[in-house]
């Protein structure tokens, strides 16, 4: 993996093995059984034994018959597709598994430029916005989404004395507004009281100071030695700021709502007209946070309970760091490969993909094939 990467996976792994075990005690709680985690702390601390960092556009080898290369996917800090190479019979073959794809079109912070491959065997995408095809998320649209964003903060926290929540992502989301905010106010007399309430964001913070660099670093260190930012570490402080009725801006994870502090902070804010509810990013079907995207909803059941909705509910659709539809499209018929393999994305997004896909690889006259995965798909290389 890349460096940068490497950086952040034992918090985020650590994490993640903490939520494992404690989802499986309630399970087993719940329906009197005795299922193990996933996997523990100890396991993590296994695996930490085996991370190596490699640099990106190398040609990587680990054996006669197997190598690979990290090319940018400009999604995440340090984030990349995988080009595997293998040799098979004396003949080699390429896979490359793109994970998620960036905006070429509007790049955030601390992500490097999505690089394009041009040829593959067989490709393994994503397929998160593949039912979006009106979705537009280009530099006009992020201007328009900024200058909404700081008008938001000002009218619901300056004026109305309200406050202002986003759900986020506890890795390169919340970072990346972090900084946003703090450079659109930094130079003015007010300022928005900005909290960050996330545990694991504020490891992740500590990981970003150690792996940026240039002008990346520069900035980052600057809005941190500010101490515009209040970080919220404990769970009763996380309380303290909840039951407030302090003027605020509150970043909080997790981002489509379906875990963490975020949810508390829903339930204050909900049935609160001077509330605002902020979405800059993706969230999948069937989610609390798609959920509350809803508008036409007059209430929001959160942990067994109702609560009426009557604060507001904005969704800055180009603040997203995916690739929208027209990307997509554009990034697979660019790629020379026999199979393009839809693994990742709603069953809608993969299918209207598909049928796009297939009928721009049509009009280049390609033979490419574009098959929707599952659990039991096998095909030849």
């Amino acid at each position: 993996m890349t460096s940068e990467s490497a950086a952040v996976l034992e918090d985020m792994a650590m994490d993640c093995a903490e939520i494992n075990q404690r989802d499986v005690l309630l399970i087993n709680n719940q329906h009197s059984k005795n299922y193990p985690p996933l996997y523990t702390e100890n396991n993590v601390e296994l695996m930490l034994n085996y991370v190596y960092e490699y640099p990106i556009n190398s040609l990587i080898k680990i054996d006669e018959e197997l190598s690979f290369e990290l090319v940018p996917s400009g999604h995440l800090l340090g984030s990349c597709q995988i080009m595997l190479y293998i040799t098979i019979d004396n003949a080699k073959k390429s896979i490359l598994v793109t994970g998620d794809i960036g905006n070429k079109q509007v790049k955030n912070r601390f992500v490097g430029e999505y690089q394009q491959v041009r040829s593959a065997d067989l490709v393994i995408g994503e397929a998160t916005y593949g039912d979006k095809p009106t979705l537009k998320t280009g530099k006009k649209e992020r201007r328009n989404d900024l200058e909404k964003f700081k008008s938001i903060i000002d009218t619901q926290i300056k004026e109305l004395n309200g406050r202002v929540i986003i759900p986020c992502f506890a890795q390169s989301r919340i970072q990346q507004l972090s900084l946003m905010v703090y450079q659109m106010y930094k130079d003015s007399e007010w300022k928005p009281k900005t909290y960050i309430d996330s545990p694991l964001s504020i490891k992740i913070f500590n990981d970003y100071q150690k792996c940026l660099s240039g002008k990346d670093k520069e900035d980052f260190d600057e809005m941190l030695e500010s101490n515009f930012l209040t970080f919220i570490k404990e769970s009763e402080d996380s309380k303290y700021l909840v039951a407030s009725n302090e003027p605020c801006l509150i970043l909080s994870t997790s981002g489509m709502c379906q875990v963490g502090r975020i949810r508390h902070h829903l339930k204050r804010c909900i049935p609160d007209p001077n509330a605002t509810c902020l979405f800059v990013g993706f969230c999948t079907d069937g989610s609390l946070g798609a959920i509350l995207k809803d508008d036409t909803r007059t209430s929001i059941t959160i942990d067994q309970k109702e609560y009426p909705c009557r604060c507001a509910v904005y969704n800055l659709k180009s603040m997203s760091g995916h690739s929208p539809f027209n990307q997509l499209v554009e990034n697979y018929t660019e790629i020379n490969c026999n199979k393009i393999v839809l693994h990742h994305g709603s069953s809608k997004a993969k299918d209207t993909l598909k049928k796009a896909l297939e009928k721009e690889f049509a009009k280049k006259c390609k033979s490419t094939r574009v098959i929707i995965a599952n659990s039991s798909l096998k095909f030849n290389l």
